[in-house]
């Protein structure tokens, strides 16, 4: 039996880091992209991905956003800045709890998110038709259930 768990284990490192590996290769292919396409507006890969994360969910709280896209509270506030200065997004108190400060879009913001939106449709879907639409609902049920089991796993450390 320890043989068997050892073994077991080998191929599950194995198997975990070849699964890294490839999230790795995908993840450059895209960001080489998109890189590309966004350098063009002058903003950086997390601007995108906060204009991304506000455009399909909505204006939120400062802290709710910075942990929707896995950073630190010093991180989300300098790329808030960022999108401030730009004239893509807002702050504003919230009346209730002057604790809590609401990122929101301007006219800009919404008009560059409808953008961002129109390139990826012309730009990415293409590329995902290796995939069907069954396998794109696994691979994202299968990412989903991943990201919440790494972010577990930290919280545990």
């Amino acid at each position: 039996m320890p043989f068997e768990s050892q073994s077991k284990r080998v191929f599950l490192k194995e198997l975990s880091i070849s699964v890294w590996v490839r999230i790795l290769r995908v993840h450059n292919v895209i960001s080489t992209e998109i890189r590309r396409k966004v350098g063009r507006k002058g903003l950086t890969l997390p601007q995108l991905y906060l204009i991304t994360t506000l455009g399909l969910q909505g204006d939120m709280p400062l802290g709710k956003l910075g942990q929707e896209m896995l950073v630190t509270k010093g991180n989300i506030t300098t790329i808030v800045d960022h999108l401030e200065k730009s004239g893509f997004v807002i702050r504003e108190q919230d009346q209730e709890d002057r604790r809590k400060t609401w990122i929101r879009f301007t006219v800009k913001g919404k008009h560059l998110f409808g953008e961002i939106l129109s390139a990826y449709e012309e730009e990415f879907v293409p590329l995902m038709n290796c995939l069907s639409q069954k396998e794109f609902k696994e691979l994202s049920l299968l990412l989903k259930k991943m990201s919440e089991g790494i972010s577990h796993a930290k919280q545990l450390l």
